[in-house]
């Protein structure tokens, strides 16, 4: 018998996205490519406290970047300070998206 992917569960990537896959994979009502996956409550536990670390990350990653431009803008340097807030950006949608 030939089982058929249903979904772009990744097969590389980074952890989180690995963690994110997981997730989606054990989350009763998704489960995007088995109906039968299962993994261990402690585990699925494990994955989110980890997850919640990368999201930590990427918002201290954009307060440190936002508080740099607010320096180079105190100092006029226009170039920096854009440069600055583009990662603060950058950090910023990827915390939104749940990547850090």
């Amino acid at each position: 018998m030939t089982t058929v992917k249903t979904t772009t569960t990744p097969t590389t990537g980074t952890l989180e996205t690995i963690l994110r896959a997981i997730l989606a994979e054990v989350t009763p009502g998704t489960r995007p490519y088995s109906g039968d996956s299962y993994l261990p409550d402690h585990l699925i536990e494990a994955a989110k406290a980890a997850l919640d670390d990368f999201n930590q990350a990427a918002y201290q990653h954009a307060h440190n970047a936002l508080s740099t431009a607010v320096w180079h803008i105190a100092r006029g340097e226009a170039p920096q300070a854009l440069a600055r807030l583009r990662r603060a950006q950058s950090h910023i949608l990827a915390s939104m998206e749940g990547r850090a």
